[in-house]
């Protein structure tokens, strides 16, 4: 049995009151603009009565505002046919005309003026005067979109319709069937039922064309409010709104955020297909002389300070090699190079070879100034000349810090992230990246030699010599004697932090062999020292070991001598011992007989 009710709860209206209640309610928060809330009510009043054609007609308008077009087109149908039923079809014109806007925020723009004729047939006087405005309308976006700026954007863009063709297609021909019959007609087999998606993977100058695109064209349907969709773009993942510590809130924003999102892609969509945006910007510039002269004007003034840019951009890595501040060096160089030269074409900088050459050479003689002789190599210990030579850390274990109460520095949590670690690992991806879309040579190169001292700083020397041999390979492409040299320093490095003194004299061998053809002084001398402290190691681990061998021999000959002067003691008292205890008689007979 039902419950109760209380004297509030206790409605006394008839149901069709009710209902009308309902949908005066979500008429007056139309009014209001309080779309959703409208909808609600519109929802109950058409729950007590479903034929209601006017609570119809305004929810399917309320739907159109908050670009839910196809529930619209549905409700003004279905209040089209309700009166239908009633055969009132002198009062509908308002009804087929939400049919007709409808059909046109959908971009049906020949359904739409089909219906626009029928009903200019159908009604007459101040009726059909809102059916001709559209018409006039509608014929407007089909000049807009099929008519003189048609041709010259087909024959710019003819090369691109076989692919979005293809992929339009792909979209519409959507497999619904479970995804283990699907790989079992490919003879596949279906493990999880989870397939790993394919990462689209775009060059740095198509995202940033892409980017660009995106602006530019949300700058010419939406002017200055352009940046208020930019920033409703990133707000849908911005952390500081969508907290993780807010487990109610959160969820409702993402998600008031994701819907508000695509209600303005919805209406970019609807203005793009009305007046496509190869006839907006033909609107802004008819003359086509004029604006190809704009565009060179343009470019050249982009091309111009490119060039100012690069040469102050050369200048700082010039100043920062003199000053010897390497690590600034390659930090700065990576940023440049991957941020901002890599999106540079030949039009804009016809020298682009030719400055990537001179960047990646400087930082590469950057690297070389490196390899000095310290002035206190000869005070430090035996052990650890080649790693200070090589300018690597003597002690690979860090420094234990000591736990001060009140300190808190000094506090350690258990599950600390190692930002070092995650460091390493945003810039390695950042390099496999890059390396996926390199053309040149000595890019790769650089791209390798950067991979290789990332391993070699998280102490991964397995995997730093790998990579220091690709860039070995990949520096003979490109005729750099002086790349060679520093990715086999890479491996001497590893070699000696590892203590394998027979390969690191290979590759020491390799690399003054490098020196000669580089024909450089110092590099030499300093070779031929790592030379003289790798053969000195060699030299001490034999005499280690053959003093050593000298030892165990020792021992052993000490051991066997110990263990025959007791195995002959032993057997001298076990005879004595075996003689006391025998009778006297046969002790007598035993002895030998003196004759």
């Amino acid at each position: 049995m039902q419950a109760a009710l209380k004297p509030w709860e206790r409605i006394a209206w008839s149901p069709e009151h009710q209902q009308i209640i309902y949908r005066d309610w979500g008429l007056f928060y139309t009014h209001k603009q309080q779309l959703d809330i409208a909808v609600h009510y519109y929802n109950k009043s058409l729950d007590l009565k479903n034929f209601d054609h006017k609570a119809l007609y305004f929810r399917s308008r309320c739907k159109r505002n908050i670009a839910q077009t196809e529930g619209a087109l549905e409700d003004s149908k279905a209040a089209s046919g309700n009166l239908k039923k009633k055969t009132i079809d002198e009062n509908n014109a308002p009804i087929n005309l939400e049919i007709c806007d409808a059909l046109y925020e959908l971009n049906q723009f020949e359904n739409c003026k089909v219906e626009l004729h029928d009903n200019t047939r159908k009604f007459f006087g101040k009726k059909v005067a809102a059916f001709l405005n559209r018409l006039i309308v509608v014929d407007e976006n089909f000049k807009d979109s099929i008519g003189e700026t048609l041709g010259p954007f087909i024959l710019k863009n003819e090369k691109h319709f076989a692919a979005v063709l293809d992929e339009i297609e792909r979209e519409k021909n959507v497999d619904d069937r479970p995804l283990w019959k699907i790989l079992k007609e490919q003879g596949k087999c279906d493990v999880m039922s989870i397939l790993e998606k394919e990462e689209i993977l775009l060059s740095p100058r198509e995202l940033a064309r892409r980017r660009r695109a995106f602006k530019v064209f949300n700058q010419i349907y939406f002017n200055k409010s352009w940046i208020d969709v930019i920033f409703l773009k990133h707000l849908r993942e911005n952390k500081n709104l969508l907290l993780p510590q807010s487990k109610v809130s959160t969820p409702f924003l993402r998600q008031l955020t994701h819907t508000k999102y695509d209600v303005v892609r919805k209406f970019l969509k609807m203005l793009q297909a009305r007046s496509p945006l190869y006839t907006e910007q033909s609107r802004k510039c008819p003359d086509k002389a004029i604006w190809d002269k704009h565009r060179e004007a343009h470019l050249n003034r982009v091309q111009y300070q490119t060039r100012r840019t690069m040469l102050s951009q050369m200048r700082a890595i010039r100043k920062l090699r003199e000053e010897g501040e390497l690590e600034k060096l390659s930090k700065y160089v990576e940023e440049v190079m991957g941020d901002y030269v890599v999106l540079k074409t030949h039009r804009v900088m016809p020298w682009k070879f030719e400055y990537i050459n001179e960047v990646y050479n400087t930082l590469a003689l950057a690297h070389a100034d490196r390899y000095t002789i310290p002035d206190d190599i000869i005070q430090s210990r035996e052990k650890e000349r080649m790693l200070l030579l090589l300018r690597m850390p003597t002690d690979k274990y860090k420094d234990v810090v000591q736990f001060v109460f009140g300190d808190k520095s000094t506090y350690q949590e258990p599950d600390a992230p190692d930002y070092a670690l995650i460091s390493y690992k945003k810039f390695l991806a950042r390099l496999e990246k890059r390396m996926r879309f390199a053309k040149y040579s000595i890019e790769k190169c650089y791209l390798l030699h950067e991979i290789a001292r990332a391993h070699l700083g998280q102490s991964r020397f397995d995997e730093c010599c790998s990579v220091a041999r690709k860039a070995v390979e990949e520096a003979k492409n490109c005729n750099s004697v002086l790349w060679q040299f520093l990715s086999t320093m890479l491996i001497v490095k590893a070699h000696a932090v590892l203590h394998k003194i027979e390969r690191g004299k290979e590759a020491l061998d390799e690399a003054f062999a490098l020196c000669m053809r580089l024909k450089s002084p110092e590099l030499c001398a300093f070779i031929e020292i790592c030379r003289a402290i790798n053969d000195e190691e060699i030299s001490m681990k034999k005499r280690t070991q053959s003093v050593d061998s000298m030892r165990k021999r020792r021992s052993r000959l000490s051991i066997s001598s110990h263990l025959s002067s007791k195995t002959s003691i032993d057997t001298n008292n076990t005879q004595d011992d075996y003689r006391s205890n025998l009778p006297q008689s046969t002790v007598e007979q035993s002895e030998p007989v003196l004759l």
